[in-house]
């Protein structure tokens, strides 16, 4: 084990590779984290699938992966002699393959992130059987999000050392400046959606529940985002509709939120339930988010249910009709779990593969 004089040393002088699928802010957070932790250098391929934005950081360089053979990718780390190399999760196939060229060297730790929660699928099971002979031969490491997805890294057959937790952080700092005492002088109505208007995030789920509520206690139900569904949202009554925003922007709708609710059927992860706890608002989700067991407490600072219609307008009514008083409690009680995981614990957990 390194002291931590030597750890500090080593991260001085050292270097990273990153194969990224595309920079959304979580990733390109924790590459600029790592960099500002350990002032180290970081060498990039990302596969640009949905965004071709790339970000502007020091001691950072970054290529398309589909400019260059799977080959020349190779060639490249192995000049660039990094400490360890991090992939995002095995949907490209070319870096699998350059991972297992890695791995099968033995020389330095080569890590994959993963947000997937263990459902059980037969797809799953098939990844599990297969593991020894293709997961298990490109990555030593898994790096998993949470509880549920620690559960999936295990039936992958990683051992528990061989697995590292907090892959996935919100920016705490930003959200955190959400000032809750504010709220004391007049406890904002507003219950706040952000995402993608889409049916795996529910949202005819919540519509429905929504319209179910005979007395909303002057509350309004907000969406932030864009989708398919934004017709039928439009339909729907006391309900405000607003497009994706900057980060700024967003601070301020939090600020102006009495609540936050994502109704999904479907979400690995949803880190928006950290943003939010973070920014101290009590919530209402479906269980079926991964990052639930994190971020909600039920009675503690809102309310997990199932995604039922029912079930769902029984949560929101009880939240709405709440006394001020136990909604700042609620708004206290989400902030102290959305500390719980931040940007440095998630380096961290990440460095200990060169400890």
């Amino acid at each position: 084990m390194l002291s931590n004089e030597n750890l500090q040393t080593k991260c001085n002088r050292m270097k990273a590779v990153f194969l990224i699928i595309d920079y959304v802010p979580h990733q390109e957070n924790t590459i600029k984290k790592l960099i500002e932790k350990t002032d180290c250098e970081v060498l990039a391929f990302h596969a640009a699938l949905f965004d071709k934005s790339i970000p502007e950081i020091k001691k950072f360089e970054t290529y398309q992966y589909n400019q260059f053979t799977k080959e020349d990718i190779l060639k490249k780390i192995k000049k660039f002699q990094p400490d360890f190399i991090v992939t995002a999760g095995w949907m490209i196939k070319e870096f699998i393959w350059v991972c297992k060229q890695i791995t099968k060297d033995g020389k330095i730790p080569v890590v994959a992130q993963s947000d997937t929660p263990w459902y059980g699928k037969i797809t799953q099971k098939i990844n599990s059987a297969i593991s020894p002979f293709h997961l298990s031969k490109a990555f030593t490491h898994l790096w998993v999000a949470g509880y549920q997805q620690y559960e999936y890294a295990r039936k992958l057959g990683f051992a528990n050392n061989k697995i590292l937790m907090n892959s996935l952080s919100a920016d705490v700092r930003h959200f955190s400046k959400v000032n809750i005492e504010n709220k004391k002088l007049e406890y904002p109505r507003n219950l706040l959606y952000i995402g993608r208007f889409s049916e795996e995030k529910g949202i005819k789920i919540l519509l429905n529940a929504w319209e179910e509520i005979k007395d909303k206690k002057s509350w309004k139900l907000v969406f932030v985002g864009k989708g398919d569904l934004k017709s039928e949202i439009d339909k729907c009554n006391d309900v405000v509709i607003k497009d994706y925003m900057n980060q700024k922007d967003l601070l301020l709708e939090m600020q102006n939120s009495g609540a936050f609710v994502l109704s999904s059927i479907s979400e690995s992860w949803g880190l928006v339930l950290h943003e939010a706890a973070s920014a101290g608002l009590p919530i209402i989700c479906t269980d079926v988010c991964g990052a639930s067991p994190h971020f909600v407490i039920n009675n503690y600072n809102g309310y997990k249910v199932k995604p039922d219609t029912t079930l769902l307008k029984n949560a929101i009514e009880k939240l709405i009709s709440k006394t001020d008083e136990e909604l700042m409690n609620f708004s206290y009680n989400s902030r102290i779990l959305g500390n719980s995981i931040t940007q440095d614990t998630s380096i961290a957990n990440l460095l200990q593969v060169i400890s």
